[in-house]
């Protein structure tokens, strides 16, 4: 599933091209994948509609309209959004949705006759979602908890209390959206290693110097997956059709039966809620 640096790779990318531009026209693919709004209610409102910003909570891309109007698009397992040229879309059986836009409404992109372009949503296994909402994005955004990166909204004195009394294992915490949002399934193998703590250890039974520690890494290594845009192990690519390269440097994540390449022992694996979970049993304390 995209995590947090890959829908920020995303993000920033979309951000740099679409804020102004108008929905001219919506290809509703997929209506099971809808939610909020009937079909009909959705291309209705949204053709016209001016993109004011791009913007992302956690692991959801949200797109305020005018008129108050909110597109929240999550990617699911296998969720890829990309910007294409007005000859598109490429031809695949998954496009769900494809958002037809005008040209840029800039003085030099009037002069050039820059064309259109094509804002795809395309998703193998279907579990993606998109939302239409107004005044402000799906609510399910609303109940998570504050954006794991980069961390404004949230200290080592929130994680705390965030830990403090849970029995529960440490990266099942991590994982759950309502705590902190944006942390999946590979990064938090990669915070975990990186702080030295046990993803089956409880979650409150660390100490305040263990807190500082996981409160660092935490931003540390989603800082470094945006840096390298995202994680590209099996269908994540940013919005260009480019994958990313922080599988190059996985520590963690996926290395189970190999040797800990910071005490040498061996990775093992076991499932914390429901994920696969790989961390060293000799140094992950």
């Amino acid at each position: 599933m995209p995590e947090l640096p890959e829908v920020e790779t995303i993000r920033s990318q979309l951000a740099a091209a679409l804020p102004g531009r108008r929905i001219r026209a919506v290809d509703l693919l997929t209506e099971s994948m809808l939610l909020d709004v009937t079909s009909a209610e959705f291309t209705a409102a949204l053709e016209g509609r001016r993109i004011i910003d791009v913007r992302r909570r956690g692991k959801f891309l949200v797109f305020p309209l005018n008129g108050d109007l909110f597109l929240t698009i999550h990617l699911g397992m296998t969720g890829q959004v990309l910007l294409e040229g007005p000859t598109g879309p490429s031809v695949s059986p998954h496009n769900r949705f494809v958002f037809r836009l005008d040209a840029p409404a800039s003085a030099v992109a009037v002069a050039t006759g820059a064309p259109g372009a094509l804002l795809v949503f395309r998703d193998i296994r279907k579990f993606g979602r998109v939302h239409l909402t107004l005044s402000g994005p799906a609510a399910r955004v609303a109940r998570m908890g504050p954006d794991a990166w980069p961390g404004d909204d949230w200290d080592e004195a929130g994680l705390s209390a965030m830990m403090r009394g849970r029995r529960a294992p440490l990266k099942a915490v991590l994982l759950d959206q309502r705590h902190v949002a944006g942390i999946g399934n590979i990064y938090a193998d990669e915070i975990l290693f990186a702080a030295g703590l046990s993803p089956v250890r409880a979650a409150g039974s660390l100490s305040a110097h263990e807190i500082g520690k996981l409160a660092a890494e935490i931003k540390l290594t989603l800082a470094e997956g945006v840096r390298l845009r995202g994680c590209s192990i099996s269908d994540y690519v940013d919005a260009g059709g480019e994958g990313g390269g922080f599988q190059r440097v996985l520590r963690a994540y996926g290395r189970q039966g190999q040797e800990c390449l910071r005490c040498g022992g061996t990775m093992v694996r076991t499932i914390v809620a429901g994920r696969g979970t790989a961390f060293c049993p000799s140094c992950q304390r």
